[in-house]
């Protein structure tokens, strides 16, 4: 009996020694488990559910982008921005090295200057951000058409959509050809061009086709929009809403077209004037609904809220350097300097070598759009962001 207890003891010693690693594996993936378990409560207990956490780990790891033209994935999964200070922004992109972070498509092309082209080159990234929906749009349309004298004319525009993508998109697929076939009718290919006229023909015609729109949701939905002519001469520039177009010259942000806020005093006095009230309702807002005085779409607003336009024509100069298009998701958190500092260094800067790995990549302007979308995300923009970059200078020095 004593030989069976001991051999049934020694068994059990050496399966306990076979079982060993077992068990400690069996450890480790239990307490991985029980880890996640807690992660998972403790997004319950902030109010998300799984799939919410789920959401919000991809929206941090920039996977929930949205790219309106297609592009192609550049690679590294580093973050190349988290909030800080405006000197810590700025260092923060020399030191990541590396590219756009993977899941950020970047749409971009390059020019000849020296053949006609009104730029070296261009770039765009349009991201979901935090939203839950996508609102935003992005046109980008080289060679749209030749007026005023000029060899051709490129058009960029932003477009920030409100209660609903619709409008937003209807201006992406439609303003553009509305305004070359404006600008042949006028013209007939030359001579000058009343900018400002054809502007706010354009503007007034796309918004006229959203009221003849029968769909009933259309009437509630809105969208702000920033254009850009681009020529060889000259910058035209036209803002309907708070979406901004900054130009960079000679080293310094120039702001070429003025956020149409509620509050601004002069569209605060059109508004009241036209029978409407602006009330501070978490910001100020339009009958305290909409926190921008004027829009395509958003018929329900009328008159108060219009489509009209403010346009500004910009003689280009050998000073000239690149132009920004964003929509306000980028202009909320980042200040115009500060945009054009990073614009500046992705595009002409000592970095460019370590940030292109290497130097002689065609899309210095598209990384540089995308540098920005990523620096207003790591910077606590809670919006959609677009953002157009448009380079004017092939020779940089300072």
């Amino acid at each position: 009996m004593n030989g069976r207890m001991n051999e049934r003891e020694g068994i059990a010693t050496d399966q306990g020694k076979m079982d060993g690693p077992r068990s400690m594996k069996r450890a480790r993936a239990a307490r991985h488990r029980r880890l996640e378990i807690r992660r998972i409560r403790s997004s319950r207990s902030d109010g998300q559910d799984l799939e919410q956490a789920k959401r919000a780990r991809r929206e941090r790891r920039g996977c929930e982008q949205e790219c309106l033209l297609s592009g192609s994935d550049t690679g590294s999964s580093e973050p190349l921005m988290t909030s800080s200070s405006s000197s810590e922004d700025l260092e923060g992109i020399i030191r990541a090295g590396g590219s756009v972070p993977s899941g950020i498509l970047v749409a971009g092309g390059w020019e000849d200057a020296e053949a006609g082209m009104p730029c070296r080159s261009h770039g765009s990234v349009s991201l979901c951000g935090r939203r839950r929906e996508m609102e935003d749009a992005v046109t980008v349309a080289p060679g749209l058409v030749v007026a005023g004298g000029e060899a051709r004319f490129d058009f960029f525009g932003v477009y920030d959509g409100h209660g609903g993508a619709f409008v937003a998109q209807a201006c992406r697929e439609r303003l553009h050809r509305i305004v070359a076939s404006e600008v042949e009718r006028r013209s007939g290919g030359g001579g000058d061009v009343d900018w400002k006229e054809v502007m706010e023909a354009c503007f007034e015609e796309m918004d006229g086709e959203i009221v003849a729109e029968e769909r009933a949701e259309a009437k509630t939905i809105g969208s702000t929009a920033v254009v850009a002519m681009v020529g060889m001469g000259k910058v035209v520039v036209a803002n309907c809403g708070d979406s901004r177009a900054v130009l960079s010259r000679g080293g310094v942000a120039v702001q070429l077209s003025s956020d149409h806020k509620p509050d601004r005093p002069d569209e605060m006095h059109r508004v009241e004037a036209a029978g409407g009230r602006v009330i501070n309702w978490d910001g100020y807002r339009v009958l305290g609904v909409l926190a921008t005085s004027r829009s395509i779409g958003d018929h329900y607003l009328k008159p108060f809220v219009i489509s009209e336009p403010e346009v500004v024509v910009t003689h280009r100069t050998e000073r000239d350097e690149f132009l920004i298009l964003a929509s306000d998701g980028l202009w909320d958190v980042v200040p115009n300097d500060m945009a054009c500092e990073v614009t500046r260094r992705c595009l002409y800067g000592q970095s460019k070598k370590q940030l292109l790995g290497g130097g002689g990549d065609t899309r210095g302007a598209a990384e540089a759009a995308a540098m920005l979308a990523e620096m207003a995300m790591g910077r606590g923009s809670k919006d959609n962001i677009s953002v157009v970059v448009v380079e004017l200078r092939k020779a940089y020095s300072r």
